[in-house]
């Protein structure tokens, strides 16, 4: 026989469970954050934008559980922002930029970014909208060496677990993306754009990071599509159509001193079109001591590159450039199944320093040959030494070390 009190508790006790679990499940409801309910508005100025902004990520960032950050469709003047952690919940707020945020001008963004994301883990910023830099006037202002100081327009800076994705960013006054002190960064599916004779505005710049994902991206800038400068460890770039602009770089090494070492980079399946450089390592001349290894390109398609591959230990692109050698020693290099046109006589460059010449450079299944002509760039490459039908396109070597496999088109300097 049952009793009806035993009836009763058990009913009481699985009221209560699935009292507890919707409550729990209610705490974990994401919790949105709609930068217009705080006064930001399509009409609204550069101000007062901001402040709503901010307004909305403090909200949100002292929000116990998860976050989101919305800016919803529509145009928004914005000066700079720095949204700055730590957070309340296990992750940071996740950003939606459905929108379109634009900076004022060069005036309204003194500093050196104009919209920071600082000191947060678990980081999400997507949404598919655009981040205009507005940066014409910024281009036009600066020159020389001051250009440097123009403001990049994302910053990312000790982030500790991050993923940006599905944006546009355009018409930086500098760096469009930069990528600074962090670990553990996904970026992809970004479109980043701006003219070709826009300065230093390269697409995205890596420092002092580890761990960084850059793939599926589309950029043309008027600097390097993607640098990556002292201190980056474990960096894979994949699947990135670069140009107009400068190329894929290492560096610039060796400007400053104490610069940290550069080890573990991967550059694989990626199309260059029509840049003044493809694929290459770049040190300052009289550098301090550092070193740079472990870097792999492989599996890139140039079409009327002007140099395709190339180390630069004597990169000055400014005037009154010292004399003095390089001393950053870059070692473990590979160039693998290359292919491709240029339009420049040398298509191949290695110019290493004197006092720490390239060590252990590789070179397999190389394929180039000058714009225009119609050679098959899909065939040829085998394990065995190949040197490529005579052209007109010639390597240049100076204080390198080096091997070569398979087919070699230009014939290489070492």
């Amino acid at each position: 026989m049952i009793h009806s009190y035993g009836v009763r508790n058990g009913l009481n006790l699985a009221c209560f469970t699935c009292l507890v679990m919707c409550m729990v499940e209610f705490s974990r409801a994401e919790v949105v954050f709609d930068v217009t309910k705080y006064s930001a508005s399509p009409n609204g100025t550069a101000n007062i934008n901001s402040k709503a902004f901010l307004n909305a990520w403090d909200a949100a960032c002292a929000q116990n559980g998860s976050a989101t950050l919305v800016i919803p469709p529509g145009t928004f003047l914005v000066g700079s922002i720095s949204f700055k952690g730590p957070c309340m919940g296990p992750s940071s707020p996740r950003v939606r930029i459905h929108g379109t945020l634009k900076a004022p001008g060069l005036a309204g963004v003194p500093g050196l970014y104009w919209i920071e994301f600082r000191n947060l883990q678990k980081l999400a910023v997507d949404g598919g909208g655009v981040v205009d830099g507005q940066g014409a006037d910024a281009w036009t202002a600066a020159t020389g060496l001051k250009s440097k100081n123009r403001p990049m327009s994302l910053r990312l800076i000790n982030i500790d677990g991050g993923r940006i994705a599905d944006l546009a960013v355009q018409n930086s006054k500098g760096f469009h993306v930069a990528i600074q002190r962090s670990t553990s960064i996904a970026v992809h599916r970004l479109n980043i754009s701006a003219p070709g004779n826009s300065p230093n505005t390269d697409g995205i710049h890596v420092s002092r990071s580890s761990h960084v994902n850059l793939t599926s991206l589309t950029v043309g800038t008027g600097d390097d599509c993607i640098s990556i400068g002292p201190g980056s460890t474990n960096i894979t770039v994949f699947n990135v159509t670069c140009g107009p602009g400068h190329g894929i770089s290492v560096g610039s090494l060796g400007k400053y001193e104490n610069e940290e070492d550069v080890a573990g980079v991967r550059v694989r399946n990626c199309t260059v079109v029509g840049t003044t450089n493809g694929v290459r390592i770049k040190t300052w001349p009289g550098s301090p001591p550092s070193a740079a290894s472990d870097i792999t390109f492989e599996d890139i398609v140039m079409h009327n590159v002007t140099r395709p591959i190339i180390i630069d230990q004597v990169y000055c692109p400014v005037h009154n450039c010292t004399t003095l050698p390089s001393h950053v020693k870059i070692q473990d290099v590979a160039f693998r199944r290359i292919r491709g046109t240029t339009n420049s006589p040398v298509a191949v460059t290695f110019s290493c320093s004197p006092e720490a010449p390239c060590q252990n450079v590789q070179l397999q299944d190389i394929n180039l040959d000058s714009a225009g002509t119609d050679s098959d760039l899909g065939s040829g490459l085998n394990s065995d030494l190949v040197f490529g039908a005579s052209t007109n396109i010639t390597s240049s070597c100076s204080n390198v070390l080096g091997s070569a496999f398979g087919m070699q088109k230009p014939h290489p300097c070492f």
